[in-house]
């Protein structure tokens, strides 16, 4: 039995702090994804640890070595955790013309249960719907449903799983879809008019994971991700940013992305959110994402139940109100820390995959 221990120990070391080495190849990118599973294992190692005695240096190292590992992936997880103090305030009062709904779900291109996601956005009722990997296919299939309550729209059906549809009641000015990166992966944004007259700034997003088949390395969802962050940071407008970012919210990457862009994390001190994967409740990661400035409070915000898609929809309720933008303020960036999101942002990508 202490082989076993030791082997799973050393695998969970090693993969630990492997994850600790900032490299655009995908293998030590995709490590930082598993780490609540990491901590699982790690304590069920360390409990066996402690029913079987290590009676050798090596075990001892392997056990000092378990133990660091443990703390690292708290220290990692916890702010998403009901424990940590929440980033995001709750708002119970706020003006119903400054509030809206927006419902977000990759719907997984080969996905043929369309009728499942209309009636679950029937459901809902948001008033945005941001819909990703969506082909020619998924277009025909919810255009029926959707065009008639939704006359503002951005769709870019693709055949390559970065297609999208993106539908609002809302008023919308200057909207456009960009290629900020790569030739065939788009990406939306626009200028949303509420019913109150207030506008905010909304980005929609899409990046290219990196993983073996799509990317060998990340360095093109990377410079997406602070390429925006670096045009929120600008803006005056409040801004929200939405989509399948395809990064875990605990990597190196989305915490650089988050203090960067000084946008706020609703799930911060609420818990996972786990999106992906919807088959599969051992391995979840949380990859959807609705990114918020300061001036947004938090009504409610639900994972939605399973629709045929490999990811979970997401349906969250905000509000534009003072209230929220007096009550909380959010982690900002260090110079060394804009120095590298900025050298992200300006690194040579091949712009056709």
């Amino acid at each position: 039995m202490e082989i076993v221990l030791a082997v799973i120990s050393l695998i969970v070391i090693i993969s630990v702090f492997l994850s600790l080495i900032k490299n655009d190849y995908w293998i030590f990118k995709v490590l930082e994804y598993p780490r609540f599973q990491k901590l699982i294992v790690s304590l069920c190692v360390s409990a066996g640890w402690f029913v079987w005695q290590p009676d050798s240096t090596f075990q001892e190292i392997l056990v000092c070595g378990l133990t660091c590992s443990i703390i690292y992936l708290v220290y990692k997880i916890w702010p998403y955790t009901l424990l940590s103090k929440k980033e995001m305030v709750a708002v119970r009062e706020y003006e119903g013309d400054d509030a809206f709904g927006i419902f977000a779900a990759n719907v997984l291109q080969d996905n043929q249960d369309y009728e499942r996601l209309v009636q679950q956005i029937e459901a809902a009722n948001p008033d945005v719907i941001f819909l990703l990997e969506t082909n020619l296919a998924w277009a025909n299939a919810v255009r029926k449903t959707l065009d008639k309550s939704y006359p503002y729209q951005l769709l870019y059906p693709l055949e390559n799983t970065y297609g999208l549809l993106f539908y609002s009641r809302l008023e919308l000015e200057r909207e456009k879809i960009l290629f900020r990166v790569k030739d065939d992966i788009p990406s939306i944004e626009a200028v949303v008019k509420l019913p109150s007259g207030r506008k905010f700034q909304l980005y929609g997003l899409h990046p290219e994971p990196p993983v073996p088949g799509e990317s060998l390395t990340s360095t093109a969802k990377d410079k997406e991700l602070m390429k925006v962050a670096f045009e929120v940071k600008k803006n005056k407008l409040p801004c929200l940013v939405i989509g399948d970012l395809n990064d875990v919210a605990w990597s190196y990457t989305t915490e650089l992305f988050r203090k960067t862009s000084e946008l706020l994390d609703p799930r911060r001190g609420r818990g996972f959110y786990n999106t992906f994967s919807a088959h599969h409740w051992f391995i979840r990661f949380p990859l959807d994402y609705v990114f918020c400035s300061k001036e947004f409070g938090l009504v409610s915000m639900k994972r939605m139940p399973k629709n045929g898609s490999d990811h979970f929809a997401t349906l969250t309720h905000l509000a534009l109100t003072r209230v929220a933008e007096i009550q909380q303020e959010a982690t900002r960036a260090d110079d060394n820390e804009l120095k590298e999101a900025k050298e992200i942002a300006e690194q040579p990508v091949d712009k056709a995959s």
